[in-house]
């Protein structure tokens, strides 16, 4: 913009001014500009240099140049039509921005719980500073649906039971106890809403609050120690699934493998088929498994119509598996 405003007062010789040694260095054509973004504003200003005679470049310490870095920065923020003018005020002030910081440090903010305005209302009928008629007919609806015994407020439940209203840092402890806690399951948020509710708490944002306490802490263990799923003896436990489709097919057209590993020895055992029915699996557990490791004891499979149907619990009834 300002080499713009150069040429249309006919300035012969310019002086530029900038911070930055890759654009002082691009535009003296010792470096190459390789930006694809920049790429177009470089041959546009080139365009620009050739109406003026001389034209130099000096270097000014960023520190220097914050007001041209204010003034481009607003540039890009502020968006003027064509033809319209916009006057920007900029004051200076007298003294160092550090001067004028109030230290606080030692004071500690005094934050109210959400049911302030309630309980105020409820106990001496005040309203809250410049609350309009429309804050105080809200306030009085919401009163409604609470009870006051003391200096205690309660939330009347929709089965008429009362539930303690809590502020932030005490729903903060309820949620650790009661999610990660001696008695704590790890519920999801949802559940441990409704077991906050049970238990005779009560917050505005407590299912929300429920919800990202959960999500947060889903990366952490829980509690107890894992109870893995062990065999007694080998080769009396195995689970069996199957792989596939896998593209591309096997030369022989075999898209689907069927796998069955050992619960205790980890051993697997395993075929390739062009497709997996009831009779292959079938026929797969009587060979691969009973025919080399002796009658099973357990086997335990998903859902699959496959590898869960009637031929399949036959053969187990069959075998007594």
């Amino acid at each position: 913009m300002g080499i713009i405003m150069a040429v249309e007062h006919q300035v012969r010789k310019l002086r530029v001014f900038g911070d930055s040694a890759l654009v002082k260095y691009q535009l003296k054509g010792e470096w190459e500009t390789q930006d694809p973004k920049l790429i177009l504003y470089h041959e546009y200003i080139m365009e620009l240099l050739v109406d003026f005679e001389l034209v130099t470049f000096q270097h000014v310490p960023q520190e220097e140049n914050q007001m041209v870095n204010s003034l481009a920065t607003l540039a890009a923020m502020v968006q003027v039509n064509e033809g319209q003018e916009l006057v920007i005020q900029v004051q200076r002030q007298q003294r160092l921005a550090y001067c004028h910081y109030v230290d606080t440090k030692g004071e500690t903010p005094v934050i109210k719980p959400w049911f302030h305005d309630i309980k105020t209302y409820m106990s001496g009928g005040i309203y809250p500073l410049n609350a309009i008629e429309n804050d105080k007919r809200t306030l009085h609806r919401l009163a409604s649906g609470f009870f006051l015994d003391g200096d205690t407020l309660y939330k009347r439940n929709a089965d008429m039971s009362l539930l303690r209203c809590v502020d932030e840092e005490e729903a903060q402890e309820i949620l650790e106890e009661v999610h990660e806690g001696t008695f704590g399951t790890h519920a999801n948020g949802h559940s441990l809403a409704r077991k906050i509710l049970r238990a005779g708490y009560y917050w505005t944002m407590m299912e929300a609050d429920c919800c990202r306490h959960v999500y947060a802490d889903h990366i952490h263990p829980a509690l107890t120690a894992l109870q893995n799923l062990t065999s007694p003896w080998p080769f009396s436990m195995w689970g069996i699934d199957m792989i596939g489709p896998i593209e591309p097919k096997a030369s022989n057209g075999h898209q689907f493998i069927l796998v069955a590993i050992d619960y205790f020895t980890k051993w697997v055992e395993a075929e390739s088929y062009t497709s997996v029915s009831c009779n292959v699996v079938s026929r797969f557990i009587k060979r691969n498994i009973v025919c080399r490791y002796g009658v099973l004891a357990d086997i335990i499979t998903d859902n699959g119509t496959n590898l869960n149907n009637k031929v399949i619990i036959e053969l187990c009834g069959e075998l007594r598996i």
